[in-house]
């Protein structure tokens, strides 16, 4: 009888710790289950993702601006000035400052010598007329040597700075230089940025400067739209941003759905899916840090919020 109790007090004690081991565990397993919280501040396009300790600033952006986006609100420039860590899409001054050289050497490479590639062959000649007058005819028949993609750049920026808007001007380049000597740290590097501007076979590249184009002759379409993504920007107007963005995409109208899907993939969705991979490790490492990039890749279902969610990061 006395074995038999000293037998109970021995497995009370082992089930009692199991039960200690087992809460312990437990606790263990939600603490590292915990999820980050999104939270949707009242500024322009300004979010915080908040972990335990650590935070995220996040500023959406548009890349072409002027002075009615500024001054920036004080919340926004204080959380700028006192991160640790300072991230954009292609990092500082340095690296913003080489892509002109870097993108010289990229369209070096994109060079069609074979007259029939000639893009005047397959412009209309209102069109062609139009870019002569609109580059000067010299700069034009350069760019008719090249490959679609360089000149839809090159008309698109042009359509920006009819609506006022310029990259000069932009809250990336503002942020850049108030970072003074802080280093920024980029979430992609230069060259995976103009690797996307010159997605798409000749064809569809084609099909997006034509697209292009025609926002150039139509106001309505292309300068008016710039606009009134400019008034939404201001106005914090988040559902009319998305919408208004995704329509503005650079994709080929003529391609098939899946084709589309493609392209849009290419812009959004496989960047923000590593994009959310590295917001992942700035929870981990316990840090503040401020993130600034394209307003289009926190906003719609692909955003990189919702790969966080996917990825059970965020709530």
């Amino acid at each position: 009888m006395k074995h038999f109790n000293r037998f109970k007090r021995i497995l009370f004690a082992i089930v009692l710790t199991c039960v200690f081991i087992s809460c312990a565990t437990s606790d263990k397993k939600e603490e590292r289950n915990v999820k980050a919280v999104l939270i949707e501040h009242p500024e322009r396009m300004f979010w915080e993702i908040k972990k335990d300790n650590a935070s995220i600033f996040i500023l959406g952006t548009i890349h072409f601006a002027d002075r009615n986006f500024f001054p920036l609100e004080e919340r926004i420039l204080e959380a700028f000035d006192s991160s640790g860590r300072l991230v954009s899409e292609i990092g500082g001054l340095k690296e913003m400052m080489s892509v002109p050289a870097q993108m010289q050497r990229k369209i070096l490479g994109h060079i069609n010598m074979e007259p029939e590639k000639n893009l005047q062959n397959f412009l209309s000649k209102e069109d062609a007329e139009l870019l002569k007058t609109e580059f000067g005819e010299e700069r034009a028949n350069v760019l008719f040597m090249l490959d679609p993609w360089v000149l839809t750049v090159g008309v698109t920026e042009l359509i920006y700075q009819k609506a006022g808007l310029n990259s000069a001007e932009s809250i990336d380049l503002y942020l850049m230089t108030r970072a003074k000597d802080k280093k920024i740290e980029g979430l992609e590097d230069v060259a995976s940025q103009l690797k996307i501007l010159s997605l798409g076979t000749f064809e569809e590249q084609l099909d997006i400067l034509n697209d292009t184009i025609e926002e150039l002759k139509n106001p309505d379409k292309g300068i008016n739209q710039i606009e009134k993504l400019k008034k939404s920007y201001l106005s914090n107007n988040r559902s009319e941003i998305e919408k208004m963005l995704m329509e503005m995409m650079s994709v080929p109208q003529k391609a098939s759905n899946q084709s589309r899907r493609k392209f849009i993939d290419a812009l959004l969705k496989d960047r923000n899916i590593l994009w959310a991979e590295k917001f992942a490790d700035y929870l981990n490492a316990g840090e503040t840090v401020f993130v600034f990039a394209g307003a289009a890749h926190f906003l719609g279902e692909d955003s990189v919020f919702e790969q966080m969610r996917k990825n059970g990061i965020l709530k």
